[in-house]
């Protein structure tokens, strides 16, 4: 047995050091595909809140039918960041639309033949 010990110890080792490394890789890339599908997640929860956001703004500004300039800033960099998650075409439709609005409301004047 002594002889054996002797002439096979470094294989014994390496087989030893080998293992725990197997299993310390596969618990690694675990937690790694476990983070990575968390993030995924996150990522399209973002996206959908984004995606509601723009929505909502675009049904209040046609409504309206202007957006101020501070609500279009807004918009823009919600617009940015939601293409920055993978957007769509049809969101950058209702901003292109958004964006050709005026900047204010526009009063309408009084019609003068009327006040006459």
């Amino acid at each position: 047995m002594n002889e054996f010990i002797l002439e096979y110890w470094l294989q014994v080792v390496f087989s030893v050091i080998l293992t725990i490394l197997s299993f310390g890789v596969r618990k690694i890339s675990s937690v790694l595909y476990n983070e990575i599908a968390e993030q995924k997640s996150i990522k399209m929860g973002i996206q959908a809140i984004l995606r509601d956001r723009l929505i909502q703004s675009y049904n209040v500004h046609i409504a309206l039918g202007y957006c101020e300039i501070h609500n279009r800033d807004n918009i823009s960099n919600m617009h940015k960041q939601y293409g920055t998650l993978g957007a769509d075409r049809v969101i950058d439709r209702l901003i292109d639309e958004i964006i050709n609005l005026p900047v204010k409301k526009i009063e309408k004047e009084p019609n003068s033949e009327l006040e006459q």
